[in-house]
């Protein structure tokens, strides 16, 4: 249905010639269903106050006190002879003044009798042209509306074309930005991969075996650098240079009766087994001593710990392929000991495990928490009479010799004061852990740095001359790499050349307080 304005509009648009009609229809298409009704109200409104300008100057006839019929339209009116102009007030209220008997007057003033009747006609004044008319000004006023709407929708256009002129720019400079910097990177990348490989090459198909047979079984015994042999060298390579630098099995077991681990008196009459006095080795007289150890590509530290009774093994309650192991100190603090080294083998997926499942046997204070009674393991732990067992044997085996605590890895270094034979430097350069015992039962921890500037690590040729230089009778190689650490009285002596936070493990052999034994902790 049409609503009265729009009827209205349709009368006024239909006065108008063709030309009009179709300038103000052109302009109107432009225009939402909204802004079009919006012109069409607002043309409308202004054609009412044009019939209002226009019809409020009414003629008052004159003496009859009567007004008469006056057209609503917008065309010129003229005023009939038999009226007189009776002004009004401005807002557009008509007064009508009657005259009084027979002497009639408009507006006070008298009216000269004649017979003449054109006398009689008051005088008229010139016809004005009416205001332009009410269609005229709808237009204007439509043509108004439609040239500000086309000239915000072209400054809105020129905006937007202005932005994405500016995006388009601003993107391509980032492009190109973007593009050199990831062309620079792929260059030098490219250059350095390449530089590797060239390096790799020549050290290990160069001219120095030496170097080849160092490099080889250094990335070969780490977690994740065994590619970058595999890079350049076969299977069957690897495999020669690898046998040619090996530490040799012990087919034989540690002979607990070499060690008399209650010499109480050798312990401190010669702490040391070199015969220096206990008090300038264990100033603090915490009964541990500390030593510095270095040579050609390391350096290190040793304790020594005079009463093997305050070393057993500490390890996390569960073990869950997917869980995490605890780092050396939280495992030292969670059995309420002063030091420790790090333990036994665990799973350790490209270099990538968490410490949460250890591999081998693991015994802690006489229980068998890994392994199987029938299993055959490498092990390397203390007995309850505190001999430091050397060997490979079944769980039950080292249970029914008294084994309390004891963890995997290899191989054994010195067994029963025969050091193990090995070819070539018996394996690579790396961060090392070993666990002694000397023939007064002193416990030696030792552990070396490496994969670092200042101490690149140690062979197990190296393990086997310090600890044989500290009087070891049996002495074992533990897990390393980036497992190696040792703390001591709340301070971290060698730490682990972990790139990222401390290493998660299962296990570890931890020094108990002065005064407290193994067998008598509560966790």
């Amino acid at each position: 249905m049409e609503t009265d304005n729009l009827a209205k509009f349709k009368k006024i648009v239909a006065s108008l010639p063709q030309e009009k009609r179709m300038q103000i229809r052109d302009k109107m298409k432009g225009m939402s269903q909204e802004e079009r009704m919006a012109a069409i109200d607002r043309m409308v409104e202004i054609s009412e106050q044009r019939k209002i300008e226009i019809t409020a100057r009414p003629k008052v006839l004159a003496g009859s006190g009567r007004v008469p019929y006056a057209p609503a339209t917008d065309y010129e009116v003229k005023t009939p002879r038999t009226w007189i102009e009776k002004p009004v007030s401005d807002d557009s209220k008509i007064e009508i003044v009657k005259n009084p008997g027979n002497k009639k007057s408009v507006n006070n003033k008298p009216v000269r009798k004649t017979n003449d009747p054109k006398a009689a006609r008051p005088q008229q004044k010139p016809i004005k042209k009416a205001e332009p008319s009410v269609a005229r000004a709808g237009r204007d006023l439509v043509a108004k509306q439609i040239e500000q709407k086309e000239l915000a929708a072209i400054e809105a256009e020129l905006k937007k074309e202005k932005t994405k002129a500016t995006v388009k720019k601003a993107a391509k400079i980032t492009f190109s930005v973007l593009g050199r910097v990831l062309a620079t990177v792929v260059c030098t990348l490219a250059i350095a991969v390449a530089g590797f490989y060239v390096f790799l090459q020549i050290i290990m198909r160069g001219p120095s075996a030496h170097l080849r047979d160092q490099f080889v079984p250094s990335v070969m015994e780490s977690s994740a650098g065994g590619v970058l042999a595999k890079w350049i060298l076969s299977d069957e390579e690897i495999e020669a240079i690898m046998n040619s630098n090996k530490t040799k099995e012990f087919d034989e077991i540690t002979d607990i009766t070499l060690v008399n681990a209650m010499a109480a008196d050798q312990n401190n009459k010669n702490a040391n087994g070199a015969g220096e006095a206990v008090n300038e080795l264990d100033p603090d007289g915490d009964g541990v001593e500390v030593h510095d150890i270095s040579g050609p590509m390391y350096h290190g530290k040793m304790l020594v710990i005079y009463d093997p009774s305050r070393i057993m093994v500490a390890t996390i309650d569960n073990y869950n392929h997917n869980g995490a192991g605890l780092t050396l100190k939280e495992l030292i603090d969670k059995y309420g000991g002063v030091g420790g080294i790090n333990g036994g083998q665990y799973e350790d997926t490209n270099g990538m495990g968490i410490g949460g499942w250890p591999e081998g046997i693991v015994i802690s204070e006489g229980e068998l928490r890994m392994g199987y009674p029938g299993g055959t393991y490498d092990v390397y732990g203390l007995t309850k009479e505190n001999v430091l067992v050397v060997g490979r044997m079944t769980a039950q085996y080292a249970l029914d010799i008294g084994v309390r605590d004891a963890v995997s890895f290899g191989p054994a270094l010195i067994v029963n004061g025969v050091p193990a034979n090995y070819s070539g430097s018996g394996g690579g350069l790396n961060p090392r852990t070993a666990i002694g015992q000397r023939e007064d039962g002193a416990i030696l921890l030792l552990v070396i740095e490496g994969r670092k500037t200042s101490s690149m690590g140690a062979t197990m040729a190296d393990l086997i001359d310090v600890m044989l230089d500290f009087g070891a009778v049996n002495a074992a190689n533990l897990d390393g790499g980036m497992s190696s650490a040792m703390w001591l009285n709340d301070e971290e002596l060698v730490s682990s050349s972990s790139i990222r936070v401390s290493r998660q493990m299962p296990t570890a052999f931890i020094i108990l307080p002065q005064g407290t034994s193994a067998g008598s902790v509560e966790e």
